[in-house]
C-alpha cells in the first residue's frame, strides 16, 4: 500500500557531510532539492560543514572529531547521525551520503563495489585481495552493503540511467526499486551585459578579445578528461584559442609541454558565480571519464554555450543528447577526436549558433521542479506506517 505522502506535511532529515552548493554535483544537487522540500515540509539538515544559510531549514552540527583517515570519519558520521536522528519522529531520513539507517538513498556515484564485477580473471583475485588487506576499502564495502538492503521502508533515487545500471548490475535486488530523480538548473534571467562580462574577464586574464574562448569546468581534473584537451590544444597549436579552466584541481595534475599551450590555458580555480563566467566563454569543454549525471553540461547549454562532451559510455547526461544538440565524443581519452571536435566549433559560427539554440532550449526543460516530484514519488513508496 502507498502512503499518499506528497499531501502531507512530513517531518524530514536530510543527511548530507557537507551541504555547500559549490562543493561538487551531489552536494549541490542535495542543497537545491532540500530548499524545494522546505518550502512545504519542516526539513532538518544534519551536517559536517554547512555554507548554506536558508531560513526554512533547521540545520544540526554534526561533529568531526578527525578529517584523515577518511573512511573513520565516514562510518563516525554514519553512526552519529543514527543517534542524532532516530526517535525524533522523523517521517523520513533522506541521505545523500554513506549511511547504514536512511529510508530514502539518493545516489549520486557508482558503486564500490563495480571495481570488483567490472574486473575479470586474476585482476578480480587480486582486486578481492586488496579489499580483504584494506581497511579502508573493507569499511567502505561493508557501509555500501548495509545501504543497499532492500527493507520495506527503504527506497532508492538513482541521479541518471547510468547510474541505475550500475547499481542493478552490482546488487541486482535493487530493480524494480530505484526511481530516478534527474539533476535540474536554476533557470535565471539572461545576462544583459554579456559584451562587458566578457571584456572584463579577457582584460583580467591577458587573453585577446577576438581569442575564442573553451570554458572546462570541474572538480578533479583528470578523471574529467582535463589532460586530453590540453594534448588536443597542443596538436592544434592555434594561439587563437584559449582554454580557461575553473575548479578545485592543481596545475599540477595537468603536464603542458607547448609554448601555445602555457600561455593559452586559464587556471581561475573555484567560480561561486559560475553564471558570471559562461557568459565568458564561447564554448564548453567535459570530455569526462565517468559523470553519472554531468550537471555542468547542463547549465553550460542553459547559457546558450554549445557543447563537447563524452558519449553515454561515460557522461549520463549524454544520454538524452543527440548530434544535433552537441558533439558526442566516441573516446574522451583520444586527443586527436577532442581536437577534431574544437577545431570544428572554432571554424564554424554557424555550427554554434545552432547548438547554442537547441541545446538552449533543451535545457528550459529540466528544472529542480521536476527533481522535487520525482522525489516525493520516491517517498511514496515508503510503507504507510513511517
Amino acid at each position: 500500500m502507498k502512503t499518499n505522502i506528497p499531501n502531507q506535511r512530513l517531518k524530514i532529515a536530510v543527511l548530507i557531510r557537507h551541504f555547500n552548493s559549490a562543493g561538487g554535483g551531489a552536494e549541490r544537487y542535495c542543497v537545491e532539492l532540500t530548499k524545494k522540500l522546505a518550502k512545504t515540509h519542516e526539513v532538518h539538515v544534519f551536517s559536517q560543514q554547512n555554507t548554506e544559510a536558508v531560513d526554512d531549514i533547521i540545520f544540526h552540527q554534526i561533529p568531526q572529531w578527525l578529517q584523515k583517515p577518511r573512511y573513520i570519519n565516514q562510518l563516525l558520521f554514519s553512526y552519529l547521525t543514527r543517534r542524532a536522528t532516530q526517535n525524533q519522529g522523523f517521517n523520513i531520513v533522506h541521505s545523500h551520503d554513506m549511511a547504514t539507517h536512511a529510508n530514502i538513498y539518493t545516489l549520486h556515484v557508482p558503486c564500490v563495489k563495480s571495481k570488483l564485477t567490472q574486473a575479470r580473471g586474476l585482476k578480480k583475485v587480486l582486486r578481492w585481495f586488496g579489499i580483504l588487506f584494506s581497511p579502508r576499502k573493507l569499511m567502505y564495502l561493508w557501509l555500501e552493503q548495509r545501504e543497499m538492503r532492500v527493507l520495506p521502508d527503504r527506497h532508492f533515487i538513482s541521479v541518471s540511467e547510468y547510474l541505475s545500471r550500475n547499481l542493478i548490475q552490482n546488487y541486482s535486488q535493487l530493480d524494480s526499486h530505484i526511481t530516478i530523480a534527474y539533476p535540474g538548473i536554476n533557470h535565471r534571467v539572461a545576462e544583459q551585459n554579456t559584451q562587458r562580462l566578457r571584456q572584463n574577464f579577457k582584460e583580467k586574464h591577458n587573453i585577446p578579445f577576438s581569442a575564442f574562448i573553451l570554458l572546462f569546468a570541474a572538480h578533479g581534473f583528470k578523471r574529467k578528461g582535463l589532460p586530453a584537451i590540453v594534448n588536443a590544444l597542443e596538436i592544434l597549436d592555434n594561439k587563437d584559442i584559449h582554454l580557461v579552466v575553473a575548479g578545485s584541481g592543481s596545475p599540477t595534475e595537468v603536464m603542458i609541454n607547448t609554448s601555445v599551450g602555457q600561455d593559452n590555458i586559464h587556471f581561475v580555480g573555484v567560480v561561486k558565480e559560475m553564471e558570471k563566467l559562461y557568459p565568458a566563454a564561447d564554448a564548453f569543454i567535459h570530455p569526462t571519464l565517468g559523470d553519472t549525471y554531468g550537471m555542468v553540461v547542463l547549465e553550460a547549454m542553459s547559457h546558450k554555450l554549445p557543447v563537447i562532451v563524452s558519449s553515454k559510455q561515460y557522461c549520463g547526461f549524454s544520454e538524452h543528447l543527440g548530434n544535433h544538440e552537441a558533439l558526442i565524443l566516441d573516446n574522451p581519452r583520444n586527443a586527436d577526436e577532442i581536437a577534431d571536435k574544437i577545431s570544428q566549433l572554432f571554424a564554424a559560427p554557424r555550427l554554434r549558433t545552432s547548438l547554442s539554440i537547441i541545446g538552449f532550449e533543451k535545457s528550459q526543460g529540466i528544472n529542480w521542479d521536476n527533481t522535487l516530484q520525482q522525489t516525493l514519488n520516491a517517498y511514496q513508496q515508503l510503507k504507510p506506517n513511517r
